[in-house]
């Protein structure tokens, strides 16, 4: 199944409404991620789920059908892992399980000479996209502040400066490689540069009765002591809430201007529909 799936030219059966309806759910979660203060209803998120499913099931087609629930399982499973420790959002876990289902691997659209699920191109254009926009944005924040970084982590610009050597003289990888690990180096280095500053300038100092659930802690601000004696995680918990009224702990900090990572996600779908080829190595 795999291999057909794979190296067969497959037509997914219903793309084209499989597409309008994966760029709408995903547009509906993102306006809503925007604009009602990250909260995206509940409703939304299973009524889009929901539909993926139901339309797997008017357009059936046994090995697409199985071979998407295994990305979406596989997809959920490990946003859930993303999600507990305060890196995505519960919303973000759902957005990308539905596309799984509905579009399990590429549209004919994106021409691709062989196929791989299709929420891998995605996440890829929108990682590129988000780590541009957040060296964009705490940039300016460090600039601004005149913070300097710590230097030794600057040393990692020496495997870089290999990789890009490699690059010059290798004719297997496109320019757009290049550019997407050059980002991802670049913003993985930055962001160790400035971490501590670019976290205080995310959290907040929330008052124990402001808590809500699912909440992310800033726990490098807190105290070790409280955070170890109350069990205190990442993300907030309704049990951990009680615990933190109950004791009316005052040092609690809260990640409360984390950037949207929606928003890209839904451009990274619109880039893998119609660009994902550029993924694929040259030969």
């Amino acid at each position: 199944m795999i291999e057909k799936l794979i190296f067969g030219n497959l037509l997914i059966p219903g793309e084209t409404v499989r597409i309008v309806l994966a760029l709408a759910g995903t547009a509906v979660a993102t306006y809503f991620d925007l604009f009602n203060n990250k909260s995206i209803p509940n409703n939304v998120l299973y009524a889009f789920l929901a539909i993926a499913f139901l339309t797997n099931v008017m357009f059936f087609n046994q090995d697409l059908f199985l071979f998407g629930i295994g990305v979406a399982i596989l997809v959920g499973a490990a946003g859930f892992v993303f999600y507990h420790i305060g890196q995505l959002g519960a919303a973000d876990v759902f957005v990308l399980a539905s596309i799984a289902l509905l579009l399990p691997l590429h549209p004919q659209l994106s021409a691709m000479p062989f196929n791989f699920p299709l929420v891998l191109s995605a996440l890829v254009f929108a990682g590129v996209l988000f780590s541009v926009y957040t060296m964009a944005r705490f940039g300016a924040y460090v600039v601004k502040k005149r913070i300097k970084p710590k230097s030794h982590f600057l040393l990692l610009l020496v495997p870089y400066a290999l990789f890009s050597y490699m690059f010059a003289s290798s004719a297997i990888f496109s320019p757009i490689y290049f550019a997407i690990v050059s980002v991802m180096f670049i913003s993985a280095i930055f962001f160790l540069s400035f971490k501590e500053h670019i976290h205080k300038s995310m959290a907040e100092k929330i008052h124990h009765d402001d808590l809500e659930q699912e909440d992310v802690l800033a726990l490098e601000f807190m105290s070790k002591d409280e955070v170890e004696k109350h069990g205190l995680g990442r993300l907030l918990t309704r049990h951990q809430i009680e615990k933190i009224r109950k004791h009316k702990l005052e040092n609690v900090w809260v990640f409360t201007k984390l950037p949207p990572f929606l928003p890209f996600i839904f451009i990274g779908l619109v880039l893998a529909i119609l660009f994902a080829r550029l993924l694929l190595p040259t030969f």
